[in-house]
């Protein structure tokens, strides 16, 4: 009895670490170290927060960017290079992941702003994602839709989420601090924020 005890607090316990669902509370816990860019304490907590591998979740996604996005600025501080960098974020492709919402704009380099490009032979987004000085470019983003994209909906500066399979990550070739990495992500979705 005392080890059919033992084995199901044993299970309980470890389907609760392992199979946890990331929840509000979770990401909310993050956003002080990104409002100061305290990019190291970010990545560390979201590190954390990843664990659960099993998390399909939309907050799992969104954490999993903010992970990405403060390993790219821990790089610009000097704090991880980009070999470390490669280490911990390459094994995210092909993974869900959820983007902060950005202002919808019309002109071309606008940084932290989404730009679409919806031709008869495009279906694309775009987002330069920064640092709070425009410094640094942490991640270019671009988003092929997989559906196309009825610009109606997504007016000049109506605030907009994008998300959907991180198909590629790649770093900056030269290894310089003006930018850092680029993310492609396919199957995307676009979708007002509240």
């Amino acid at each position: 009895m005392k080890k059919l005890l033992t084995l199901i607090i044993l299970f309980v316990g470890l389907n609760q670490s392992y199979g946890q669902t990331l929840t509000y509370d979770d990401f909310k816990s993050l956003i002080p170290y990104l409002k100061t860019e305290d990019w190291k304490s970010a990545f560390k907590e979201s590190s954390k927060l990843l664990t659960a591998e099993k998390d399909t979740s939309d907050f799992h996604a969104i954490i999993l960017y903010i992970n990405i996005f403060s390993a790219a600025g821990m790089v610009t501080e000097n704090q991880m290079s980009y070999k470390e960098l490669e280490q911990n974020v390459m094994k995210f492709q092909g993974q869900k992941i959820i983007m902060p919402a950005h202002p919808v704009t019309t002109k071309d380099g606008a940084l932290s702003q989404l730009k679409f490009e919806v031709t008869d032979s495009t279906n694309t987004a775009f987002t330069s994602a920064a640092n709070s000085t425009g410094t640094n470019i942490l991640c270019f983003e671009k988003f092929i839709f997989k559906d196309k994209v009825n610009l109606d909906d997504f007016t000049e500066k109506s605030i907009v989420r994008c998300g959907g399979t991180l198909e590629k990550i790649e770093t900056n070739p030269n290894k310089s601090l003006i930018w850092i990495l680029r993310l492609t992500v396919k199957d995307a979705f676009a979708r007002k924020a509240n």
